[in-house]
């Protein structure tokens, strides 16, 4: 299992946070046989706004995007790159009231659950991948 880190745009990351919700979520979702790989991507809001606009035809800078790219046959494996904008995430993190390294996990928790198949364009998904987010944040932070 594997996570490659590329910063487009200076930022401090909570590498450590990031390091064991990465590695709780990969024994948690993964099949113990596959190998996974991850490519995260912090960059800005003008990058993120073309690959919404390419790939979704959204023509706005959004938190994070999760591409698959299901190049593996193994069951559950993954193969994608998450991006997300940091100044988008700086303002949410504002808005929220919580810290930039708390969005920022936030975020990563949920390119990641979507990397694993998880939506929320249905009502009864989202509420699914809601509770994975939140058990994902409470194992991480000890509010379990």
């Amino acid at each position: 299992m594997k996570l490659v880190i590329h910063k487009e745009t200076k930022v401090r990351l909570p590498a450590k946070k990031i390091k064991e919700l990465f590695d709780m979520l990969m024994e948690e979702e993964a099949d113990p046989a596959s190998t996974c790989s991850v490519q995260l991507i912090f960059t800005t809001d003008a990058k993120i706004k073309e690959l919404n606009s390419y790939y979704r035809n959204k023509e706005v800078a959004t938190d994070v995007l999760s591409f698959n790219i299901d190049k593996m046959n193994e069951p559950k494996g993954v193969f994608g790159e998450i991006y997300i904008s940091v100044p988008f995430a700086k303002k949410q993190a504002k808005s929220y009231k919580a810290t930039l390294s708390e969005e920022l996990i936030r975020l990563i928790t949920h390119g990641l659950l979507h990397l694993f198949g998880y939506d929320h364009i249905k009502p009864d998904e989202e509420k699914i991948m809601n509770v994975r987010e939140e058990y994902f944040w409470d194992c991480l932070y000890g509010e379990n």
